[in-house]
Parts: structure tokens; sequence; C-alpha cells
């Protein structure tokens, strides 16, 4: 049985896209969602890749393998993140609700030499020289192009009304399931605090979510500033 609620986080390379997984499962947490799975791109990466083959670019990734993962999944909430989420058409009919990071190059460039020198202990001329020849043509000929598939454009990242929205969207997607199963036709959100995504403008898009799945908004897409 697959998930009951597939997210596609995708955006450029140290966009941030893993620590927005890392604060949508903390919320949910602390809603008592514990039942969240996270799975990554980078764990789908082909064995041997052509010479020719950009090594950042969408052929060196095993959609086929991706998209049977996530069928595989029986946690209530999956999590996908990586750049290609948005990219490939089976993920995205896979996918439930789709979000795309759109941090500003130079921030990612600056965060992908500090992880690529202290992590991966390459020097910052290999660095410039890989997102040169690769990171920024990948990024310009195949992940920018999937901005306007998303549902929500994140434009900070972590930003806490965002994740705030998100969450709080996947939360009563479960607990209208859950209302639904045993017959409810209602039920209640949580209370803790004053949930973003009860505001008005995000009503739209927490009742897409409880039909089925988001919808495009606001000429393509919501955007979160």
């Amino acid at each position: 049985m697959a998930p009951r609620i597939v997210a596609l986080i995708g955006g450029g390379q140290a966009a941030g896209k893993k620590s927005v997984c890392n604060a949508i499962v903390s919320r949910l947490q602390s809603w008592k969602v514990t039942d969240v799975k996270v799975l990554s791109l980078d764990n789908f990466k082909k064995a041997k890749i052509p010479n020719n083959v950009n090594p950042e670019g969408p052929d060196t990734y095993d959609f086929v393998a991706v998209a049977s993962a996530i069928n595989s999944e029986t946690s209530d909430v999956l999590l996908v993140e990586g750049h290609y989420t948005l990219y490939e058409e089976t993920l995205k009919r896979l996918g439930t609700i789709r979000i795309y990071i759109d941090l500003d190059a130079d921030t990612r460039l600056s965060r992908r030499i500090i992880r690529d020198t202290t992590q991966r202990g390459l020097s910052l001329q290999a660095v410039l020289d890989n997102y040169l020849d690769y990171g920024k043509t990948a990024m310009e000929r195949y992940i920018q192009g999937t901005k306007p598939t998303a549902d929500i454009v994140l434009m900070r990242g972590t930003e806490p009304s965002g994740i705030e929205l998100i969450a709080g969207a996947i939360y009563d997607r479960l607990a209208a399931d859950k209302a639904a199963a045993s017959g409810d036709n209602t039920f209640n959100v949580l209370s803790d605090s004053t949930p973003a995504w009860q505001a008005p403008t995000a009503l739209s898009l927490r009742h897409n979510l409880l039909d089925s799945e988001f919808e495009v908004q606001t000429e393509n897409y919501y955007e979160l500033a």
C-alpha cells in the first residue's frame, strides 16, 4: 500500500531540501504524527554513468527504482527530496503535493562551497569547476524549469510560515482520512497554536489537499516569501 501523502520537494543544489524535510518532520512529530519517512534521490544514482552525461543531470538517476520505492512504502507520510523530484513525470504523478525551494543562486553557491570543501574534501577550485561545468548547466537546463509545476514555492527554505502551512495541511489530510474511515464526517484541527494554514490566504490550498491533492494556485503556484 502506497503512502497516504507523498510530498515531493525539489529545487537547486544546496537549496535546503533536506532542511525543509527535517523541519516538516519535526513539526508533524510535535503534533504526534510519527509515521513519517524521508526518501532521498541521492540514494538512487546509477552505478555507471556514461562520460558524455552531465554527472549532475537527470540521466544519472534511476527513476524507475525511485517510483518503486515510493509505491512500496507503507508510511502515512513520505517526503521525497532531490533535485529532480519535480522533473520526472512518473514521480510527479505519484506526488500529493509538489514543493519547490527557490533559493537565489549566490546563496546556493556559497552553501555548496562550504559543504563541498568541509564535508567532501574538495578544493575551492574543484568546487567552482564542478559548479560551472555541471551544476550551473543542470540548474538552468533541467531544474529551474520545474518551478512552475510546483504547488508551493518556498523562497527562503525553512521559512516558519511555509513549514507551518505544509505540515498543517498534511495533518488535516490525515485527520480527515481517519475521520472518514471511522464514519465521522467532522474532524478537529490542532489548537496548540494559531496555525498558519487556517489563515484566509491559505484556505484554498488547504482545501485542495483535503479534496485529494494540491492544485496549481495563483498563476501556477503559491509563492511563500
